[in-house]
């Protein structure tokens, strides 16, 4: 990639830091600001990045040398954020989720087309070159038919974690243990299985002070035919991997905290035996994580919009998580379809 890119960064929470930090270790990227809400934080960025602080949005959206725009605030605000950036004509790559509802992702959609830019959603565990290596076991036949999927996402995170913040809240947050935490496994979980035609779920606030579900389950049919079952939450202590585990006729594989660690199927298990780098996982804790794949997805991004491509996360591939996050919500025990022409359209 020879181009340079321009970044900016709206935010300065976690993330936002975490995207900084990653844009600072590729050459061909540089900060060129970040929008701050927050005085000390602000001032700590700056420190860090060597990167000028605004405090209006459109300030930072006039610098001409900025060609990307990380969106990293509450996911509340990425709808109207989006539609500010697209106004100036900047790409967006936004941290997951895209927006808390379907009807809000098409939203974007139609701002985004009529603008002209580029948008891609990070996903960055789709980078993870384990997770690769096992969405070739399952697309290559490794497995034999695929019958049923298990993923769960049992994490934990203390109270102090939801305290005067936005997460856990319906408005800004969606939901909770969801499509906060569990989002990143169910991205993958869908694009390891494919689309769900049905499901039926529970969610429930068992522990935490939050508006949100600190504690989810849900069945799924896909419309390949094979069943799943889905668990999550927020408020199972101490948390443990993130995992998914794929049953087929041939065998099965296990995928847990970012890495395969068995599988029935000789072949693959005789592959295990070769060291994997532990790539971390945020079971209890958020930041535990790599910064690779972090990095992997910005790469990416930059490289669609030099070459005009789709990036890897697409609008489309985003809302799927979220679509079938916000059915798992609507189905209180009851069985939901997922074909969107048979809803009420308020996914």
């Amino acid at each position: 990639m020879d181009k340079k890119f321009g970044f900016g960064v709206i935010g300065t929470g976690n993330i936002a830091k975490f995207h900084a930090h990653c844009i600072d270790k590729i050459p061909n990227a540089k900060l060129l600001g970040v929008l701050s809400k927050t005085e000390s934080r602000a001032r700590q960025v700056a420190k860090d990045f060597n990167a000028p602080v605004f405090w209006e949005i459109e300030k930072l959206l006039s610098q001409s040398e900025i060609d990307i725009v990380c969106v990293c605030n509450e996911s509340g605000l990425h709808g109207p954020t989006i539609s500010k950036i697209a106004n100036a004509g900047k790409n967006v790559l936004c941290e997951k989720p895209l927006e808390t509802s379907v009807k809000k992702i098409d939203e974007i959609a139609d701002r985004v087309k009529s603008s002209g830019i580029q948008l891609g959603c990070v996903f960055q565990n789709r980078e993870n070159p384990e997770y690769k290596k096992l969405k070739n076991y399952v697309i290559s036949g490794s497995l034999g038919k695929i019958l049923l999927c298990q993923t769960s996402i049992n994490w934990y995170r203390p109270p102090s974690y939801y305290e005067d913040s936005w997460r856990g809240t319906l408005s800004m947050d969606g939901g909770a243990a969801l499509i906060n935490q569990g989002i990143h496994t169910i991205d993958l979980t869908l694009d390891l299985m494919g689309e769900v035609d049905q499901l039926s779920g529970f969610m429930d606030t068992l522990h935490h002070q939050i508006e949100g579900e600190d504690v989810a389950v849900a069945a799924l049919k896909f419309k390949s035919g094979a069943l799943g079952t889905l668990s999550a939450g927020t408020a199972l202590f101490p948390g443990e991997p993130e995992s998914i585990s794929i049953y087929g006729t041939l065998g099965n594989i296990v995928f847990s905290g970012g890495k395969i660690i068995s599988s029935t199927v000789e072949s693959i298990q005789q592959a295990l035996y070769a060291k994997v780098d532990d790539p971390g996982s945020g079971a209890s804790d958020p930041m535990a994580i790599s910064d690779q794949f972090h990095i992997a997805a910005i790469e990416d991004f930059m490289d669609a919009v030099q070459h005009h491509r789709a990036p890897t996360v697409n609008i489309d591939q985003a809302k799927k998580s979220v679509e079938l996050i916000n059915a798992i919500y609507k189905s209180k025990g009851n069985k939901v379809s997922l074909n969107l022409k048979n809803t009420d359209g308020k996914f």
